[in-house]
């Protein structure tokens, strides 16, 4: 849900310090449509949303933002 906060520049560092798992809902864009937000199910898209709303990566396994892949990455890291 980027566009109401919850991103993982703002989530991870809280997991990490805390030392509790997590997934993300959504993965690559295309198989469950989770780039759009929940009123998809109402309202049409013509084109990506600006933000994303769940997914991480492009069908061609590129990175939705390059900075946020690269948060993660740091972020999963293990000491």
């Amino acid at each position: 849900m980027r566009p109401l906060g919850s991103t993982f520049a703002a989530i991870l560092p809280i997991l990490k310090e805390e030392n509790v798992g997590a997934y993300n809902w959504g993965f690559v864009s295309g198989k469950t449509q989770t780039i759009y937000p929940w009123d998809s199910w109402e309202k049409s898209y013509t084109s990506e949303p600006k933000p994303w709303f769940h997914d991480i990566f492009h069908k061609d396994g590129t990175p939705y933002d390059w900075a946020k892949a690269e948060l993660i990455r740091k972020m999963t890291q293990r000491a």
